[in-house]
C-alpha cells in the first residue's frame, strides 16, 4: 500500500509537540499487573489516555490549547489495571487526575469545560450562558459523525453493509458542512469548544480514507469537493500547534487502524 500524507512532516510535528506542554504521550500503555504510578505533583495534571482514542484525543488538544502543564498516562483498554477503576470507574478514556491524586474527572466533553471553569483566564467556552449553550447544543448536533464512522469500520470487513454504513457517513458530513457557517465552528475567528472537540472524529474518517480506496471521502482531497467549508476547516484546525500536540500524525494512526479494522488494535503501534 502506497500512501501520501499531505500535512506536517513527522520531523515539524516531534518539534512542535516538544515545546507542549503535554508529557509522556508517546509512551507506552499501563496494562494489568502494571503498579500506579505515583500521584501527579503538586500543580500538575494528570490525563488517563489511549493514543489512537478520540475522547481522550479532546482532553490532550484542550489542555494544550489551555497551556495547562499535563502529564500524559497511556492505559491498555483490553487489558485494564484494577487500579485504573478507582480514576474512571466504568475504566474508560479520558480520566483527569489532579490536586495530588485527589481528584478526578471524567468524560470528554465534562473535562475541557472542567478546565475552563478552574482556569478561567483563558477560557474557550464562552461566558455567557446562552452562547455556552449553543456550544454545547451544536457539539449534540455533530456527534452522529461518531457513530457514523465507526459503522464504516464495521463494513470493512462486511462488504455487504458497505453502502449502507458509508452513505450514514456522507450524511453526517453533509450536516457539518451545513452547520459550518464560519471559520471555525465556534462562531468567531478562533477556534473553540466545538471544534477542539469533534475535530477528533472527523480525523478518524481521514485516516480510514487511506485503508478504503472506494470511500466516497477520498477523492479530491478530504472530505471531498461537496465540502469546501469542512476541507478548508479540517486543515486549518489540524495544523494548529495545540491539535498537533494532542494528535498522532496520519501515518501513524493509519497504521494502527490497519490492524483496527481487523479487531486487533495495537495500542502501543509506532512506539
Amino acid at each position: 500500500m502506497s500512501l501520501v500524507f499531505k500535512e506536517y512532516s513527522l520531523t515539524q510535528r516531534i518539534a512542535q509537540r516538544m515545546t507542549s506542554t503535554l508529557t509522556g504521550y508517546n509512551t507506552e500503555t499501563l496494562k494489568n499487573g502494571d503498579p500506579e504510578p505515583a500521584p501527579p505533583a503538586k500543580g500538575t495534571f494528570r490525563i488517563y489516555n489511549m493514543r489512537f482514542c478520540p475522547w481522550a484525543q479532546r482532553a490532550l488538544i484542550y489542555a494544550a490549547a489551555k497551556n495547562i502543564p499535563t502529564e500524559v498516562v497511556n492505559i491498555h483498554l483490553k487489558e485494564k489495571p484494577d487500579w485504573y477503576f478507582s480514576k474512571h470507574y466504568r475504566g474508560q478514556v479520558p480520566a483527569l487526575e489532579h490536586d495530588e491524586g485527589k481528584k478526578h474527572i471524567i468524560e470528554s466533553a465534562v473535562i475541557p469545560e472542567y478546565l475552563d471553569d478552574i482556569f478561567p483566564e483563558n477560557r474557550i467556552l464562552p461566558t455567557d450562558p446562552y452562547e455556552k449553550f449553543q456550544q454545547k447544543l451544536l457539539l449534540d448536533r455533530l456527534v452522529a459523525v461518531a457513530p457514523a464512522f465507526y459503522g464504516a469500520v464495521q463494513s470493512a470487513g462486511d462488504p455487504s453493509i458497505r453502502a449502507e454504513k458509508y452513505a450514514a457517513l456522507v450524511k453526517a458530513f453533509e450536516e457539518a458542512e451545513k452547520l459550518l457557517e464560519g471559520e471555525f465552528y465556534s462562531g468567531t475567528s478562533k477556534p473553540g469548544y466545538v471544534d477542539y472537540l469533534i475535530y477528533p472524529n472527523i480525523q478518524r474518517s481521514y485516516w480510514l480514507s487511506h485503508l478504503l480506496p472506494e470511500f466516497p471521502l477520498a477523492t479530491s482531497g478530504f472530505p471531498g469537493p461537496k465540502f469546501p467549508k469542512l476541507a478548508k476547516w479540517f486543515h486549518t484546525v489540524g495544523n494548529l500547534p495545540e491539535v498537533v500536540a494532542g494528535s498522532q500524525p496520519t501515518e501513524t494512526g493509519v497504521g494502527f487502524f490497519v490492524d483496527y479494522v481487523k479487531g486487533n488494535p495495537d495500542y502501543n503501534f509506532g512506539l
